[in-house]
């Protein structure tokens, strides 16, 4: 399993402003592209978790997140001169105050929640334990610590600096990574030494016992977000999809009595036509629904 670098978007690589979901303007924060190859060229693999409630607020569309997207990666690519410099973006268009119905509610993506980056892990095989989060908000920050990340905050504002308390903090990306790149060489050489210096025998067990605490504290808050999510897909169920089903079996039983009439061309006929009628409308009904 391979470490990650989980990124937030808006004001960590792009700017935080107006422009954000708009493709066409969309910029890199100076220094992103160069910061993110060191990462590359370092072994991190890289994954943006972003949350982008303004679907919900009804200011862009999904579609629209997902150019800026391709956007942001064309750009770091071209920069980099690397393919697939970022390898995967996930983001999250809930906010329990929008304006869009099917997009208005709470969401175990929705950071602070760590439900992105519980994803990315599974669907990535990554190994949290030596990932990082750098974003630039306390919610970022709540996000990475749950899902067991060690975090940065990317910032010059002393209060947010202080309400996130994160593992550290730094005024630049190109700060963050020198951040990481010395902890992971720090770390490296610890290694070295304790291969050479075996830990006493008490020590070993103390160490066992911690990180089994944290694996199992990693696996419950895992599992809480898999029910959360599994709640959440039985709460999808909507109105209009309840109706489509009651139509669908409507459309079934007139098909029935159609072919029930199959020696009656005239009645075969207008039952036949009155469930592909009935049946066109369900289908209608179900394709509004998924928008």
């Amino acid at each position: 399993m391979d470490p990650a670098i989980f990124l937030d978007r808006d004001g960590t690589l792009v700017p935080d402003d107006a422009n954000a979901g708009i493709p066409a303007r969309v910029s890199l924060v100076d220094g992103v592209a160069p910061s993110l190859r060191r990462l590359r060229d370092a072994g991190f693999r890289l994954v943006v978790a972003t949350n982008q409630g303004g679907v919900a607020r009804g200011r862009f569309s999904e579609s629209e997140v997902d150019a800026v997207h391709a956007k942001v990666s064309e750009l770091v690519d071209q920069q980099t001169g690397l393919k697939r410099t970022i390898e995967r973006f996930y983001y999250c268009p809930f906010h329990p105050k929008g304006i869009a119905p099917e997009y208005t509610r709470e969401h175990p993506w929705r950071k602070p929640r760590p439900g992105m980056l519980l994803q990315a892990a599974q669907d990535m095989e990554l190994e949290l334990e030596r990932s990082w989060l750098i974003g630039d908000s306390p919610r970022d920050v709540a996000a990475g610590r749950t899902a067991g990340l060690r975090t940065i905050l990317v910032t010059k504002d002393r209060a947010r600096i202080a309400d996130a308390d994160a593992d550290y903090s730094s005024s630049t990306l190109a700060e963050a990574v020198e951040i990481i790149l010395r902890h992971r060489d720090e770390t490296t050489a610890s290694v070295a030494n304790a291969r050479l210096t075996p830990l006493p025998r008490a020590t070993t067990r103390r160490v066992r016992r911690e990180r089994g605490s944290e694996r199992l504290r990693r696996g419950l808050t895992e599992l809480t977000e898999e029910i959360r999510a599994l709640r959440l897909r039985r709460a999808e169920s909507s109105a209009m999809r309840l109706a489509a089903m009651g139509l669908q079996l409507v459309a079934v039983l007139v098909a029935a009595v159609a072919f029930l009439n199959l020696a009656e061309v005239e009645h075969f006929a207008r039952w036949a036509a009155a469930a592909a009628m009935i049946q066109l409308v369900t289908i209608t009904m179900l394709l509004f629904d998924r928008q």
